[in-house]
């Protein structure tokens, strides 16, 4: 296997990195000024999987869960909880994400993220969700390095 992550073109990158950002949106920015209740996920929410579409707007409410023998974008392969007293911020939210993350990547799918046509990235609480409504949880998602849509599981798929 190669020592280097799979490239992905730019186009691909960019798309990725919208779901990326649609996702985090709908995890962390759920609760607003309004009291609409943030998505609490805990442990059981790994494996679940997640197709976020074009029609995802800015702001989402819940999580576009789909069974995951259908087409879908994203698989959640952990969640862990941040065990800061005060927000960190965002960037360190996000290492501290990327480190859990990886770590336990392997541990799902079966195979290194650095040997992986996989791509993982994470979705961290805001400000707002952290306070308001004691978010302090980090959700792992998977998609797959192409950009095409995930067929079942990646659990254990080695891939």
């Amino acid at each position: 296997m190669p020592d280097t992550v799979p490239s992905i073109s730019t186009s691909t990158a960019v798309r990725l990195a919208a779901l990326i950002s649609v996702a985090w949106v709908a995890v962390s920015c759920s609760g607003d000024d309004n009291g609409a209740a943030v998505i609490d996920l805990g442990a059981g929410a790994v494996g679940m999987c997640l197709d976020f579409g074009p029609e995802v707007g800015a702001e989402v409410l819940e999580l576009p869960t789909i069974d995951c023998a259908e087409p879908h974008s994203h698989e959640i392969f952990a969640v862990v909880v941040s065990d800061a007293t005060v927000y960190p911020g965002k960037k360190a939210l996000e290492t501290t994400a990327q480190a859990k993350c990886l770590g336990r990547f392997e541990e799902f799918v079966g195979i290194s993220a650095f040997d992986s046509t996989l791509f993982h990235s994470w979705l961290v609480p805001t400000l707002n969700t952290w306070d308001r409504n004691d978010d302090r949880e980090i959700i792992c998602v998977v998609g797959d390095g192409t950009g095409a849509p995930l067929r079942g599981s990646v659990r254990n798929s080695n891939r």
